[in-house]
């Protein structure tokens, strides 16, 4: 079934949105780049342009068979921890993500960011473009990335919102994915979904 256009509303109104960190509510393209290919050259890995964009979005788990083969989860980890903020300067908050967070939040919903980013840099991230949800889920050991449905879920047990009453926002395969194994809908920005959004202050004329 084609997805609806942005624009048309829910047939039932969400309890909780959770977004997207980067792309839908921040743009941190050019920080990950920069502290990737830091990282290949001090720990032996290959990234260029066009495999770190193919990449974009993929969980850490993800970035050892891609970029760093041979290394383990903790030494990749430990090395975007101790030098992620070097590069968050590059970070910026999207057009109108601000705005729609606040919107989003005065109407009475919860709000979440879902990412495949490590919980620490998560919040370093959000810190760098003044953005604050309500909740903030990044990756961690034991809790398996999108497109696997256990941050999504996570986040809906923190929030005590059941799955179904939740949206995800979300700009890439690993989002739509996620939200359909978690049981919530989902809003594509730029791609199909229950509503498909093309700029992502849209969202408020279909909560």
């Amino acid at each position: 079934m084609a997805a609806a256009a942005g624009g048309a509303a829910l047939s039932a109104a969400p309890g909780a949105v959770l977004f997207d960190m980067d792309g839908v509510l921040v743009d941190s393209y050019a920080a990950w780049y920069a502290l990737l290919v830091d990282a290949a050259r001090d720990l032996g890995g290959r990234v260029d342009a066009a495999s770190f964009a193919a990449g974009w979005g993929q969980g850490i788990e993800a970035d050892l068979e891609t970029f760093f083969p041979g290394r383990t989860y903790a030494e990749v980890m430990d090395y975007y921890l101790g030098h992620f903020a070097a590069h968050a300067h590059r970070v910026r908050a999207m057009p109108d993500a601000a705005a729609v967070l606040g919107a989003v939040e005065a109407r009475g919903l919860l709000t979440a960011v879902i990412s495949n980013t490590p919980q620490p840099l998560v919040e370093q991230t959000l810190d760098a473009a003044g953005l604050a949800p309500r909740l903030r889920v990044g990756a961690r050991p034991g809790v398996a990335s999108k497109p696997a449905p256990d941050l999504l879920l996570l986040a809906c047990r923190q929030l005590a919102v059941a799955p179904a009453s939740a949206v995800m926002v979300g700009d890439s395969r690993f989002d739509r994915e996620a939200a359909a194994a978690a049981g919530v809908r989902f809003i594509g920005l730029g791609i199909d979904g229950a509503r498909r959004l093309e700029r992502l202050e849209e969202l408020l004329a279909v909560l």
